[in-house]
């Protein structure tokens, strides 16, 4: 068959299977609008640009792949895009909600157009020989919402990965630091130094020894004694506090 028949052809029967989508330029260049089935309430879109050259099918369709038009669902896409602004400077919205919307921040960007412009260059070349508009129009929808999906998948993961960095920043302010021998006893160290404790008890000790108190003063001020402690007294100043006890009761008035 001429090939400019079969083009002719494969124009027509486009035309029944993407009625709205199928944008004709000239005899031998269109476009096809696809519309992406993701669950987000933004539409998406690619749209497959095709040439012939004057001996297609025999080669390949002079091909680009570029963003889609959403023109009837752009309103309904601004408003969405506004939410997400909004949600994004609301620091306080809760992991569950940002997991919902999450779908919503997701967009075919220029690196995904060319590397899903690349695959159909080569899908094309698969199929020489043969109209192939259809099949490639079908293959670029494909492969579009799987990328669509997979950014998805990855954006998923970096927000729980964040959600439970974030429990574990909260977690660690209802632990303590784990009690050893050896902390211990450099935090007691540093406690006693800080509160003079040292100090007080050599004071104490020297004032004791030193005779510059009596035994009665030593028990009323309790200097023998551990600090925060109960008085504790010298067992010669007990003995002597029991012995002018006794004298006393064996004294007559």
């Amino acid at each position: 068959m001429d090939p400019a028949e079969e083009q002719k052809q494969e124009i027509e029967i486009l035309k029944t299977i993407y009625p709205e989508e199928l944008e004709i330029l000239s005899d031998t260049e269109f476009t096809i609008n696809l519309l992406l089935d993701v669950e987000s309430e933004r539409k998406h879109a690619v749209k497959l640009h095709i040439r012939y050259p004057a001996t297609y099918p025999e080669v390949v369709p002079e091909l680009w792949v570029v963003a889609g038009d959403t023109n009837a669902d752009d309103e309904k896409n601004a408003e969405v895009e506004k939410e997400i602004e909004e949600e994004e400077e609301d620091t306080d919205l809760k992991d569950s909600q940002r997991a919902l919307n999450l779908i919503e921040t997701i967009e075919l960007d220029k690196k995904d157009i060319g590397e899903l412009s690349d695959k159909l260059d080569e899908e094309a070349k698969m199929n020489i020989g043969m109209p192939s508009v259809f099949t490639l129009a079908s293959v670029l929808k494909d492969d579009a919402e799987q990328m669509f999906n997979k950014k998805l998948e990855a954006e998923t993961q970096k927000l729980e990965q964040a959600r439970v960095s974030r429990e574990k920043q909260e977690q660690k302010k209802f632990i303590g630091t784990k009690v050893t021998r050896e902390n211990f006893e450099a935090w007691q160290v540093k406690f006693r130094k800080e509160m003079g404790i040292k100090e007080r008890k050599e004071k104490r000790f020297e004032e004791i020894h030193q005779g510059k108190l009596t035994g009665k003063e030593i028990f009323e001020r309790g200097l023998a004694g551990e600090e925060g402690g109960e008085p504790q007294v010298a067992a010669d100043d007990i003995a002597g506090m029991e012995s002018v006890t006794e004298g006393l009761k064996n004294t007559s008035i």
